[in-house]
């Protein structure tokens, strides 16, 4: 061997080694400590909801299933917004295709939480990897409830944020993706006056616009 192809190989090898580094470098335990997890009431309705800290953020680790006049249930039956939480309309007037109305989004949460921002997902996907990755969606994604399919596999969950896959609905009461996609409001609106959501599946986005009625999950002020 010559010694440029001895020069080749090193620096093969030294970029094969930096790729495996970078792909083991994940810790669960730094990233999402089970110590920073736990539950919370809802002082509201005295809900009980799961919550998780990851990074210097804590989120809800349950949909939320307080009860308003713009939400609605999977079926209307109380059995399955507990199971899924409730489906929010934070548009005006109930318009799939309306501006955000921001008295809903600044009085949906408990107190103390807020509807996330698309800056404050940017921070949570950051933390667990990066968007469009499929390893960093299945670190979101709850072990159990997804259908199974290539793009919709159940997760491993190791920061329990537990993403259920309860899809949405359009204004007309269609379900869509149920057991398929997690899909959740952002308090961010786009230009073109739609909401930002964020879409769990396969990978994670946060580019997509709002459905008629999502699920919500809370983050800590």
């Amino acid at each position: 061997m010559n010694k440029k192809q001895a020069f080749l190989s090193i620096t093969l090898a030294a970029f094969l080694a930096s790729c495996s580094d970078d792909s083991n470098s994940w810790n669960a335990n730094e990233v999402c400590p089970e110590s920073g997890r736990g539950t919370f009431v809802d002082e509201r309705d005295g809900q009980v909801y799961k919550y998780t800290t990851i990074g210097n953020q804590v989120w809800m680790a349950d949909n939320l299933n307080y009860e308003t006049d713009y939400s609605i249930c999977y079926d209307n039956g109380d059995s399955d917004c507990n199971f899924w939480g409730r489906y929010y309309s934070l548009q005006e007037n109930n318009d799939e295709h309306g501006k955000l109305d921001y008295a809903r989004v600044d009085s949906v949460c408990p107190m103390g939480w807020h509807v996330p921002t698309k800056d404050d997902l940017s921070y949570v996907v950051d933390m667990m990897g990066k968007y469009e990755d499929e390893s960093t969606a299945d670190r979101f994604k709850s072990e159990t409830l997804w259908d199974g399919s290539e793009f919709s596999k159940n997760g491993v969950d190791e920061c329990g944020f537990s993403a259920i896959p309860s899809g949405y609905l359009w204004s007309s009461g269609e379900l869509q993706s149920l057991h398929i996609s997690a899909n959740y409001w952002l308090a961010t609106m786009k230009t073109s006056g739609k909401a930002y959501q964020v879409n769990i599946a396969s990978v994670v986005t946060g580019e997509g616009h709002s459905a008629a009625y999502m699920s919500i999950r809370c983050i800590k002020d």
